[in-house]
Formats: structure tokens, C-alpha cells, sequence
């Protein structure tokens, strides 16, 4: 029997709810309670483009952290709830990244695979298209569309951190996303639910679902996942899934799909994941197709998590079309970037495997395997390099993160404690051993530990060396 939930735990009526509609469908109704009565812990992993799992995991520890590998994903750590990672510079340098762990489920079962094109229906907030980008190792082709554009804004803060090149974003009912912009090798449908499996995120965050509510979602749920199939080519991979417990959600959609179609079939997860259970065949004397135990339930009280749930779905007919991408290129940029090479002591080859398109006043580095697409609702694709309007062209940010780890020349390493200085946009008097290697005044690429922050620019008055900040506002 597990322990009764604390006494003093603050429970609402979501949760009293959830509680009451799936406890015996869970297994083990007083340990399912007791889990969502219980903080949420933190998870994050790391961004393999710029380091690997255990630099991170020491790094981490150097802070205070105390990260405990999650088994089944490789990368991933688990943190206590009252941890504030997303506060740390390593966080802030783009070194890793924070999801909820059972989320991190549907593009390990999407199983990405480089060169490939794969389309995230329904992106934001953006964590799994970060997901995907990296698993592609940041070439070939992601499309992340979500139906409001506003909601995109945490994904592009993510690309601009971590550095991803291969994304281009899109704002439109992916119920009608056009079938020309396919087919895609692999598609996710991460459908909008009901949300029940994040109940563990905070109390009184959320309200009970709504019958008619739930009738909504139900045909949006479908009407997605027809698209994403329709989306995907023959042979290739869809995984559908949901934050919620849901059988009218989940396992009753999967059904009526699979009814419909002679095209598709279930797969099952090429690895155990520990704490998932198979998906059920009955709900409230309405019977599912076998199959159904091929798909995935993640619930709290059995993997520490919250509750997802997903499924796998190969497409195996249907006909084949061909991809319309827009072929943008600005050879004058290249002086741009020759410009930035001499100025920093880059490699003549770091930016080999990229183009750049215009934006606006804005030259972008995208991956040259990237197909963007011929879309009025396409948002933005890659990263910022520079506004090249500007006299003396400043490298962003974003560019400076990715690839001033590579620079021998007008480079200035800071401390723990300047480190701080700089990402709070101060600035800071530097030492003659900290400009040794830099021009009289102009921009530099500012590192810490050998990690780049961004970018700063040098000014001298007299043998005194300043560095003005300009880590941006919006990421201090």
C-alpha cells in the first residue's frame, strides 16, 4: 500500500478529478494519488552539438547541481524540483536544455535519423523540435509548425541558444498544412489535449476537462493525425501523442484512425521504457483493437514522471510526391562571412556545410541541406548572423555561441565573477593579459572557460581596456 499523500499538500480539483476518472485504470489508485501530489522534478539534457554527457554532468556538479542520469535517454538528467537550472550560465550558454522528462518519449520513438525531412505538426512550445534538430545533427530538414505564431516565440529563443540551423518555422492550421510541402520522412503530431498528465507541474493550475471540451479535442485529434499521414511518405514514421490520460484522447483515437486506413500500421517501441505500461483495449465498455497494446502509457506513480502518451505509426502505402523548397542564396554574404574568419582567427572551414539567405536587413546561416519551404506563413529558418546593414557588421549572439569557440584572434576570456558582469550586460575593465590577443578597440568574442558567451566590444582610453556588453537584454 503506498503512503498516504502529506497532509499539508496542496491539491485541487483537477487533481481530485484525474484522480477519481483514472485511479483504478492506473493500477494502483493510492500511489497514483500520492504521485500527483508530489513536486515535479527538473529534467534537461545536453545539447550534444557543443558537449557531451558527462563534461555536462561535471560541469553541472561544479555548480551545485547534483544531476542523476535518466536511463532510458541518454544525455538526460533528472534534478530535485526546487532546482532552478534555467537560471544557470551554463543554461544560458546554450550547453542544455530543459523538458519535462516523460516528453522527451515521442521523438526517441520518432527515432530521427540524419539527411532526413521531418515535420513537427504541432511544435510549440518548441523542446521537441529541439529534440529533432539535434537528433539530425543539425542538417537536413525540420519544419516546426504550430497554429499560432505567437506560441512559437520559446522555439525560436531555443534555436538562437542552442544553435540550430536546420529549423524553419511555420504558423498555420496544421489540420491544413499543404500536402505539396511533404512528403516528410517522419512526421510528429504532439496534438494539443487536455493537459491531465502535467498536473504535477504546479497546484491549481489547471481545471477539470470538460465533456464538450473533451468532444472538441477528440475531432482536432483526429483531424491532425490524418493530415500528419497524409504528410508522410511511404515507409516512413508517425508518432502521435498526448500529455494526458485520456482514452477518448489517446488510445480511442489510434482506433479510429487505424479503422479508416488500410495504409498504416501499429509499432511497437523498439526499447522498454521504464515505467510505461501498454496501451489499453477497453474503456468504459467500449472495446479497442488489440493493437492498441503496441502504444505506449507513461504514468507518474511507475516512471517519476508526469503522464504522457504515445504511439507509432508506419505508413506502408499511399502515393509519393515531391518537396517545393525554396533554394535561397546570397553569395555577396560570403564577404560577410570572410570578413568575420579574418576578424577572428576562424578556420577557413567553419562555416562550410551552410548558406546564408536574406531576412529582411538580417543575413541568416542556414544548413545547405535545408528545403525551406514556399510558405506566406513561413516565420523564420536558422540562425542570425549579422544585421549587414550596419557600417561594421556585428556577429550575433547566437553565431558568436556557436562558433567563437573555434576563434584565435580577438577573443577575451572572463572569470566566475566577470563571467557574471557580462551576462548582465556591465561593463568591465579587462587586464592587459585579457586583450593580449585583441585589436585596439572593435568587437570580441567573450568565453568563459573556454565556453563562448557572445559578443562584446572592446573600447581603450589610454592603457585602460573596457568591454561593454552586449549579451542581450532579453537573455540576462
Amino acid at each position: 500500500m503506498a503512503d498516504a499523500p502529506p497532509a499539508d499538500a496542496k491539491r485541487d480539483i483537477a487533481a481530485e478529478a484525474v484522480i477519481e476518472r483514472y485511479g483504478e485504470l492506473s493500477g494502483d489508485k493510492d500511489a497514483f494519488e500520492v504521485s500527483l501530489t508530489t513536486p515535479l522534478p527538473i529534467c534537461l539534457w545536453a545539447n550534444r552539438l557543443r558537449i557531451d554527457a558527462d563534461d555536462l554532468a561535471n560541469r553541472l556538479k561544479s555548480e551545485g547541481f547534483m544531476p542523476d542520469p535518466v536511463a532510458w535517454n541518454e544525455g538526460a538528467f533528472r534534478l530535485p524540483a526546487t532546482d532552478r537550472p534555467g537560471r544557470n550560465w551554463l543554461y544560458k550558454a546554450g550547453l542544455c536544455h530543459i523538458q519535462e522528462e516523460a516528453a522527451l518519449l515521442p521523438v526517441m520513438l520518432l527515432e530521427p535519423q540524419p539527411g532526413e525531412r521531418i515535420l513537427d505538426l504541432c511544435a510549440a512550445p518548441g523542446n521537441k523540435t529541439a529534440q529533432i534538430a539535434i537528433a539530425l545533427d543539425n542538417q537536413g530538414t525540420v519544419i516546426a509548425n504550430d497554429s499560432h505564431a505567437g506560441r512559437l516565440a520559446p522555439l525560436h529563443a531555443a534555436i538562437a541558444r542552442l544553435g540550430l540551423v536546420n529549423i524553419t518555422t511555420t504558423a498555420m492550421d496544421g489540420i491544413e498544412f499543404p500536402l505539396d510541402i511533404g512528403p516528410f520522412d517522419r512526421v510528429l503530431a504532439d496534438v494539443p489535449c487536455s493537459g491531465e498528465g502535467t498536473i504535477r507541474k504546479g497546484p491549481r493550475m489547471h481545471q477539470p476537462v470538460p465533456d464538450n471540451f473533451r468532444d472538441w479535442l477528440r475531432g482536432t485529434q483526429r483531424s491532425l493525425l490524418r493530415r500528419a499521414i497524409n504528410l508522410c511518405r511511404p515507409g516512413g514514421r508517425i508518432v502521435y501523442s498526448t500529455c494526458t490520460f485520456s482514452p477518448e484522447e489517446n488510445e480511442a483515437i489510434i482506433d479510429a484512425i487505424l479503422s479508416e486506413s488500410s495504409d498504416i500500421r501499429l509499432l511497437p517501441a523498439a526499447e522498454e521504457i521504464p515505467g510505461a505500461s501498454p496501451g489499453i483495449t477497453e474503456w468504459q465498455g467500449k472495446r479497442f483493437s488489440k493493437d492498441l497494446t503496441k502504444t505506449l502509457r507513461v504514468w507518474p506513480h511507475k516512471s517519476g514522471t508526469g503522464g504522457f502518451f504515445a504511439a507509432i505509426i508506419e505508413k506502408i502505402g499511399g502515393s509519393e510526391s515531391s518537396p517545393t523548397p525554396i533554394t535561397e542564396m546570397d553569395p555577396a554574404a560570403q564577404a560577410v562571412l570572410d570578413g568575420f574568419i579574418e576578424h577572428f582567427g576562424l578556420p577557413q572551414n567553419t562555416f562550410d556545410g551552410l548558406r546564408t539567405i536574406r531576412a529582411g536587413r538580417r543575413l541568416k546561416l542556414t544548413s545547405d541541406h535545408h528545403d525551406i519551404p514556399d510558405l506566406s506563413e513561413r516565420q523564420a529558418t536558422g540562425l542570425t548572423l549579422t544585421n549587414d546593414t550596419a557600417k561594421v557588421p556585428k556577429l550575433s549572439t547566437e553565431v558568436a555561441m556557436a562558433y567563437g569557440g573555434l576563434a584565435t584572434r580577438n577573443v577575451v576570456d572572463v572569470d566566475d565573477d566577470t563571467r557574471a558582469a557580462f551576462m548582465t550586460q556591465q561593463t568591465l575593465t579587462l587586464s592587459a593579459n585579457q586583450t593580449a590577443n585583441c585589436s585596439d578597440k572593435g568587437y570580441v568574442i567573450v568565453r568563459s572557460e573556454g565556453i563562448p558567451l557572445g559578443v562584446g566590444m572592446l573600447r581603450r582610453d589610454g592603457i585602460e581596456a573596457m568591454l561593454e556588453s552586449q549579451f542581450p537584454k532579453n537573455w540576462a
